[in-house]
């Protein structure tokens, strides 16, 4: 999810101006500890025969922890240098425990699913440091009312399932509508990591503390994770 743009006064509170090349270091180590910690946890079930039941509690549990650490730090974003280990490594339980509840049903899923989001991204980034796509306020407040949107959306999702067992009607149950939202949001999720993007910039453009990389980081982390998801949805529907 893309990061809000606070106030100059808040950010730049002493130290050394961030960087682009800082972001990039630390959303790599954030990568890393999700990565390692996703995969530890996944053959780490795998071979000691947890339970479904099990690997789902800790993949959801895991999920709203770091839901709750990302609300923290959208609303005090000096917490960032502190909360970004803890957040990663939170969201890396819960990708492990995700890819293996796909790939006990579909084995192709992950590994696709994967490939197709760092190409994802690949590509946006491309197209925004070419300036092929401008991110002006315009497209930011059509993404960011897209992303809220969805969030409602999948929030009543959630509320149905826990509440009642249910999904909301073919958005979540395969077939044609299923499969255009899930493109739609992958969409969406593709145009926030220009937002993300667009805050770097605007980031170092302004001058603030190295310690707010932390928060840049965290944010496609965040994206690339929403993506990842969304795209092992996709292809679970197509394999269907």
């Amino acid at each position: 999810m893309a990061n809000p743009i606070v106030s100059r006064a808040e950010l730049a509170i002493g130290g050394n101006p961030m960087t682009v090349k800082g972001v990039i270091q630390k959303t790599s180590l954030l990568l890393g500890l999700s990565a390692i910690t996703g995969v530890g946890f996944f053959f780490y079930a795998l071979m000691a025969g947890l339970s479904q039941g099990f690997i789902t509690m800790a993949a959801f549990g895991s999920m709203i922890a770091a839901f709750v650490l990302a609300l923290v730090i959208t609303f005090k974003p000096q917490k960032a240098k502190t909360l970004a280990v803890p957040y990663a490594l939170l969201e890396g339980i819960f990708l492990g425990g995700i890819s293996l509840f796909f790939m006990r049903m579909y084995p192709t899923v992950p590994v696709t699913a994967m490939c197709a989001t760092f190409v994802t991204a690949a590509v946006m980034l491309g197209l925004y440091r070419s300036g092929l796509v401008k991110v002006t306020e315009k497209f930011r407040s059509i993404v960011t009312s897209a992303v809220i949107a969805i969030m409602l959306v999948y929030v009543a999702q959630w509320v149905l399932s826990l509440a009642f067992g249910s999904t909301l009607p073919f958005l979540f149950e395969g077939g044609a509508i299923a499969i255009g939202f899930s493109l739609f949001v992958i969409v969406i999720a593709s145009f926030t990591l220009l937002l993300d993007f667009d805050n770097i910039d605007r980031g170092v453009a302004m001058g603030i503390s190295e310690d707010y990389e932390w928060l840049f980081s965290i944010g496609i982390l965040a994206t690339l994770v929403w993506m990842y998801i969304e795209f092992m949805r996709l292809l679970s529907y197509l394999q269907d």
